[in-house]
């Protein structure tokens, strides 16, 4: 298996032979648009408030546990603003889930106990809008970050678990990353933070199907959504 140090040793010795090698695709920042795709991973988090929600002389807690990595992949769309200005709109399809775990607190004995866990799958369409600033390009390289603003439609929500998130939500992102020129194509790693500003949580009413479960959703007052994407972008 290869060590860290080696790895790290060949990620370098790549790096130095883009960085000085000659021009490749001098003509593509010159370009007024552009297309391509991406491909990545991301990781799902959840903000969550409480209501110190009290039923039975419990009272309930949730957090987000094993994040796990999702898939992501997307196309891309870039138009040439100015020498260091891009506006980018790079639609992608999200796949990720999460692990809500409850806590009960028992207000008589004072223990935490564990109480349940619930899946929460999501398949969102991500529309983000970004302008991006390049520095200037240096051989092979050309370092760049960006901010935007973006909106989900989640496609793959379940409206049967015990918490339910809803439809839309929109959000402010950050990112920063670098294009590497190679002789046909540019391919530019990536990382964008997502912060959701709608509160997400999903009403309940009582029913004969919510009635044991209500408490869970009664326990928590707000929930943001939270989206670190890696991805790689291939133009």
């Amino acid at each position: 298996m290869m060590s860290k140090k080696t790895l790290c040793t060949l990620i370098l010795l790549f790096t130095l032979k883009v960085l000085s090698a000659q021009g490749n695709l001098t003509d593509m920042d010159y370009k007024i648009f552009r297309l391509g795709f991406s491909l990545g991973t991301n990781y799902m988090h959840l903000d969550i408030e409480h209501t110190e929600f009290e039923q039975d002389g419990k009272i309930y807690y949730a957090r987000v546990s094993d994040v796990l990595p999702g898939f992501t992949v997307g196309l891309i769309t870039d138009l040439r603003l100015h020498r260091h200005f891009n506006f980018r709109v790079t639609p992608s399809l999200l796949l990720g889930e999460r692990h809500l775990y409850f806590k009960s607190y028992d207000v008589n004995t004072g223990l935490f106990e564990d109480d349940q866990k619930v899946n929460m799958f999501s398949l969102p369409i991500d529309i983000p809008v970004n302008l991006r600033y390049s520095a200037e390009r240096y051989g092979n390289f050309k370092p760049f970050v960006q901010v935007g603003v973006g909106t989900y439609f989640d496609l793959g929500r379940d409206e049967q678990t015990d918490v339910t998130l809803k439809l839309f939500d929109y959000y402010y992102s950050v990112g920063f990353g670098c294009d590497l020129y190679f002789k046909y194509f540019k391919l530019s790693p990536e990382l964008k933070f997502n912060f959701g500003r709608l509160n997400m949580l999903s009403p309940k009413h009582i029913t004969d199907d919510t009635v044991a479960t209500l408490k869970y959703t009664n326990a928590i007052s707000k929930i943001l959504s939270r989206v670190i994407v890696f991805s790689l972008n291939v133009e």
